[in-house]
């Protein structure tokens, strides 16, 4: 079982896509190759260079609770409407309330906080913020002055729902990978063009540096596995999730693409068979 994890690390699980196989394509639909400046590779070959590590689509965690949510926020305001009908309407209509945004703000914060290289500012969820909080203010202000304003902080939540939804969409849209490089640690050296801010010169678990751009950033991380080191490339979206950089259905952007037109400067080593598929297995 632990071997099949090895060899799946980096494909991932063939059951995330419905596919029968015991490993994952080379290539899904949108996922590109490095640039010929990158020595790239593949979980089949293995051999030498950078290797695309995909993570559990986040389609399997965050669309049913967001599709639940807009029934709980409907049934909201049937305690409000049929007054009396309930033993305390207005904690009843709290709790839907309340159900119907933690269907939305837990499966967003569980989802990235199991993304490894993700960042967790709160504030930088997709949910729309703008919209989130005149609903709130309006709220606040049907209690301490008309019971009527309530129907706007209401039609204000959701407006945010629906614009958090389009949010979330678009996120999906790329879905989260990144770039793995077996290495020796103390070849790392930070030794790395302008465009980059290094975060650390001598190789640790942690960010080393980093580079901004558009909507996001471009992040070079440490990490390790079964005692071997590697180098982690990974395009960190404004929402704090990770996206493959190295797809067909990221937006144009020209500072990534400059970003991302050459690798950092380290050799790798080569790919341990531990984490290569090998043909006899498929």
């Amino acid at each position: 079982m632990e071997a099949q994890k090895d060899k799946n690390w980096l494909s991932g699980n063939p059951k995330w896509w419905g596919i029968d196989k015991k490993f994952p394509p080379d290539y899904i639909k949108g996922e590109l190759s490095p640039p010929e400046s990158w020595v790239s590779s593949t979980p089949k070959i293995g051999n030498f260079g950078w290797i695309r590590q995909r993570y559990k689509p986040l389609v399997w965690s965050l669309l049913r609770p967001l599709a639940w949510s807009p029934f709980f926020l409907i049934i909201t305001i049937v305690p409000l409407i049929y007054a009396g009908q309930t033993p305390n309407d207005r904690l009843f209509s709290s709790i839907f309330f309340t159900i119907a945004w933690s269907l939305i703000f837990l499966p967003l914060l569980i989802s990235r906080n199991n993304q490894p290289m993700s960042q967790n500012n709160f504030f930088t969820l997709p949910i729309d913020w703008s919209f989130f909080s005149l609903g709130f203010i309006f709220f606040i202000s049907h209690i301490l002055i008309d019971q009527r304003i309530g129907w706007i902080s209401y039609l204000f939540f959701w407006i945010s729902y629906i614009r958090t939804v389009q949010n979330v969409q678009s996120i999906i849209l790329v879905p989260p990978a990144r770039f793995l490089l077996p290495i020796i640690s103390k070849d790392w050296t930070g030794n790395l063009e302008s465009h980059w801010k290094v975060e650390s010169v001598s190789w640790s678990k942690k960010i080393l540096a980093r580079a901004d751009c558009i909507d996001g950033e471009v992040v070079i991380s440490g990490i390790s596995r079964k005692g071997i080191d590697f180098l982690s490339v990974a395009y960190i979206h404004k929402s704090g999730f990770v996206q493959d950089p190295f797809h067909d259905n990221h937006e144009k952007n020209r500072k990534l693409d400059k970003i991302l037109s050459q690798p950092p400067p380290i050799v790798g080593i080569e790919w341990p068979i531990d984490f290569i598929h090998n043909f006899e297995e498929e």
